[in-house]
Order: structure tokens, then sequence, then C-alpha cells
């Protein structure tokens, strides 16, 4: 419930985008209806929340300073998403001004909405909040009212959101995101809040994401980072809902959102893996039969190596009896170093990641779509000096991973007289992953 307690008062930065835009104390306070003094106090107030001073205050008026400007950055997005948020919630039948009644929306609704989504109904959120749900009823029922529109149903476990109040409390959620990343950029960020939440795929090669953290580590030594691993479904609900700031691992483009959006780091096809002292690994010449002699071990069904693995085994009539299935990464290793199975591993997460026991199978042509490795984010995310800083060190540690990949494959080529073995790019369809 860590955003909850950072709901801010939209008062408090209704009256600092009215100083920003006019420069003046009493015309923000004439247009917010309200007294100079209230004004002033909402600002003061503000500043000591962001914990820095945010406008010059002179004869002439009141003027943002480098804080200021940081700031009122964060709270023109922030006011954009509220609207947006409000503009979808009225739906295709919208009987008032979006901008009206986001005007009209206040702390208390918000963080009324967006406890009883992340704790799944009333009771837990109340609960949660240490309120009584009437207390929590009344502000949630207000913003219905607000809206004109139900945003809650009754589930198993007691009142939740409905489909509409869930996609508010998210939109909500993000455009809070704004001014918890403002408060981070003047300095301001709380030291229980991790500056980068990173989301990690299961097979994506951790070596590459260590030389990247720390050299963001050493460039800001106080800020902290929290990598969570998942698969691959959570994870992009994750990012759509602000709980993670960006996504590291293999792409599936299209992303499954459309406010998802991919770069890509480095290629990373797949391969055939043993121990490193299988009797594969002596072998000049692989053949059909020398892999049906082996038993795998099989990625869990519905992830995208399996149906790359079942296409090889239908392609090279293989045994397609399954003896061991499972997606965790560290029992795949386990089974490889104490058996003569084999399974279906990245390329990088074996020569990059730097797995002593085991060994690539040379030789085999692995026929799938390019596979990329990269990073999703959402498509309106503005990352912090932090984050930005870390995004420049994983693309310097990317570089180095495609200067050894081209030199290998160049090295590859030349072994082999110009003639492909194996999928890495050589010669294959210029095709998007969807694995």
């Amino acid at each position: 419930m860590e955003t909850l307690d950072q709901v801010p008062s939209f008062r408090r930065l209704r009256a600092f985008e009215a100083i920003a835009a006019s420069g003046s104390v009493s015309a923000a306070a004439l247009e917010l209806r309200l007294s100079q003094p209230a004004v002033t106090q909402s600002i003061n107030l503000l500043e000591a929340q962001m914990g820095a001073r945010l406008f010059e205050r002179s004869q002439e008026g009141s003027f943002l300073n480098e804080s200021g400007t940081i700031f009122r950055r964060r709270t023109k997005r922030f006011f954009a998403q509220v609207v947006g948020a409000v503009r979808s919630a009225l739906g295709d039948a919208q009987r008032e001004d979006p901008e009206l009644v986001a005007r009209k929306l206040g702390g208390s609704q918000t963080r009324a909405i967006m406890a009883i989504w992340q704790a799944g109904s009333f009771r837990a959120a109340a609960q949660k909040l240490g309120l009584s749900e009437p207390s929590l009823q009344r502000p949630a029922r207000q913003l219905e009212r607000l809206l004109g529109a139900p945003l809650y149903r009754r589930s198993a476990t007691g009142l939740a959101v409905n489909e509409r109040g869930a996609d508010l409390a998210r939109r909500l959620a993000l455009a809070i995101g704004e001014i918890i990343s403002g408060q981070e950029e003047i300095g301001a960020a709380r030291t229980a809040r991790a500056s980068l939440r990173i989301g990690v795929l299961a097979l994506a090669p951790r070596t590459l994401l260590a030389t990247a953290t720390h050299a963001l580590l050493q460039a800001f030594p106080l800020h902290k980072l929290e990598v969570v691993e998942g698969p691959y479904q959570k994870l992009a609900v994750d990012l759509r809902d602000g709980a993670i700031d960006m996504m590291y691992g293999a792409l599936r483009t299209p992303p499954p959102f459309d406010d998802l959006c991919e770069q890509d780091l480095f290629e990373d096809p797949y391969s055939i893996v043993c121990r490193r002292d299988h009797p594969l690994t002596k072998l000049d010449r692989i053949g059909a039969k020398d892999l049906a002699a082996c038993q795998w071990v099989f990625p869990t069904e519905g992830l995208p190596r399996r149906v790359v693995l079942n296409e090889l085994i239908e392609a090279r009539n293989l045994p397609a009896h399954v003896q061991i299935e499972t997606s965790c990464l560290a029992t795949i290793v386990a089974l490889l170093t104490t058996s003569d199975r084999i399974s279906l591993l990245s390329r990088w997460q074996i020569t990059l990641d730097g797995h002593a026991d085991l060994a690539r199978v040379e030789g085999v042509r692995i026929p799938h779509q390019r596979r990329f490795v990269g990073l999703t984010t959402r498509s309106t995310w503005l990352p912090t000096p932090v984050q930005d800083a870390f995004l420049l060190a994983l693309q310097r540690a990317a570089e180095a991973v495609r200067d050894a990949s081209d030199q290998s494959r160049n090295a590859g080529q030349s072994a082999r007289t110009g003639k492909m073995a194996g999928h890495g790019g050589l010669g294959s369809p210029p095709l998007r992953s969807q694995t």
C-alpha cells in the first residue's frame, strides 16, 4: 500500500500549478476562489512536503526556481493523466467535460478507490487503512456520484471495484507516480522507496543487469534498486499498474497492451544445452539419431521455448515423451549438470552468464523467429535522471554483448566457410520474436 501513503493533496498541487502559470499568488487565489492566505498556506505545506522551495518570491510575484521548474513538468503530466483517467471512466456517453469533473476530484476519493483496487475489497481496504468501512465508503461513493457511473460490484470477497473502477484506479496510480518521481528529482525521495523497480524475466541474462546496476550505484550510491523476477504476463500487468518501472528480458513483439513499448538491446537465440562433458560435445556431427538417444528437460507447457522445442522434436521426428517439465532455471541447470539430459535455453544465458558446468550443443539448427532481449516500458513513461542513467548503463553493457556476438558470428562463418549452422541471426528471416 506504499503508493497510498504518497497520494498528494490535490488542493496543494492545484495551488502550485495556478501560481506557476500566473506568477502571482493573488491571481491564483482568484482563479481557485480561495483566499490568498489559504493559497500561501497550501504552497508552504507543499514545499515542506517536497523538502525544497519551489518559488522565488519578490514584489513582482512568485516565479519557479530550478526545483519548481522540475516539479511543474511532473504536475502537468499528473493533471493530464488525471483528466485522461476521468475521461476513460466517463466512457463514450460523456455528459460532462472531463476537465471540469477532474477539477472536483480530491485526494481522499483517489486514495479510497486505489485502496479498494489494491486490497481487493472494501473490507480489506478499510483494514489496511485502519478505517471503518463507512469511513471508506463515503469518499468511494462520492467519486461514483461525481462520475455518474458505477465503479463497484459484488464479488466473493465482498464489494470490490468493477472493470471501470479498476481502470480508473490504475490510471490514477500512474498519475501519482509522476508526483513521486518529481519528489525524487528534487531530492525529496523517501529512503524506503526504491528509485528504480525492475521486473526480470526468467531467462534474462543477469550479468548484463548486474553490470548496469554496478555502474548506476557507483554514480548514485544513495539510491536503491528493487529487482523482482516473475512470469511475463504478471510483470506486464505490474508494469501497466506502475508497480514496476520497466521489464527486462525477451521481448514479445507486439507487447500484450497498447500502452507498452519495447526497445531491443541484443539478439539472444535459443540453443540446445547440456553438461560440459556430455557425449554430444564429443561428436563432430550430430544427427537426429544422436538427439533421439537423449532425454529432454522440457520447458513448461505454454512457454515460448516449449513451442520451439515441440516444433524441433516434430521436425526431427524425435521421441516426445515428457518425463520432466519445469520453468525454473535453477532446476534446469541442476538436472542438466547431474545427468545426460539436454534442454533448450537462450544462447546468452549460457555464454554471458557463464554457467561453467554447461555447454552449448553446436551444429544443430533450431529454426525459430528472431528472439531479442530488451526493455519493455510504458509508452508514456518519463524516466527520472536516475532511471535515465540506468538505461544508459544497460545500453552500454548491451553494446558490448552485441560486439561479442558479431565477433562470434564472424568466427563461426569463417570456420564453416560461410555455411550457417544453428539459428543466431545468420540467414534468419527478419521477424521479431513472439518468445
